[in-house]
């Protein structure tokens, strides 16, 4: 059972995708620094009245991250790139699941910024994802 060091300050990620203006995925992205591992929580929009089931995935690296969310979104689909803060998380991530992140999401008081309709771009994405491993506060 892994404990976030900086789970009173953390920078979550979250992407968007969008298919044809609609939403089709949702991620959320962050870093544990104690176990220094990347975490995603994630989710396809439901569709036809049937609820999608949320996934989580764990990794050390970016560039997994990375092949990993060029996996989940097509190449074709716009993104919506939200950086946000949450200064109150589990200290536990099991505690962090992808309700609890959307759950929060809904206060844009944490939002840091955000960018939409951008085009996928792995460099770009892998850019972004290296440095949520570097911000965050131990208290």
């Amino acid at each position: 059972m892994a404990t976030l060091t900086s789970s009173t300050d953390c920078l979550v990620l979250k992407i968007e995708e969008y298919v044809d203006s609609n939403l089709d995925t949702t991620l959320f992205v962050l870093y544990d620094k104690n176990e220094e591992t990347y975490l995603i929580r994630g989710k396809r929009s439901d569709f036809n009245g049937k609820e999608t089931v949320s996934y989580s995935f764990n990794c050390y690296y970016s560039k997994e991250l990375s092949d990993f969310i060029s996996f989940i979104v097509c190449p074709k689909s716009k993104l919506s790139y939200t950086l946000l803060n949450y200064h109150d998380l589990p200290s536990d991530e099991e505690n962090i699941d992808y309700n609890y992140l959307n759950n929060l999401d809904n206060d844009k008081l944490y939002e840091v910024a955000g960018y939409d309709n951008q085009k996928y771009n792995k460099k770009q994405i892998v850019s972004i994802l290296k440095f949520l491993k570097y911000v965050f506060n131990f208290y």
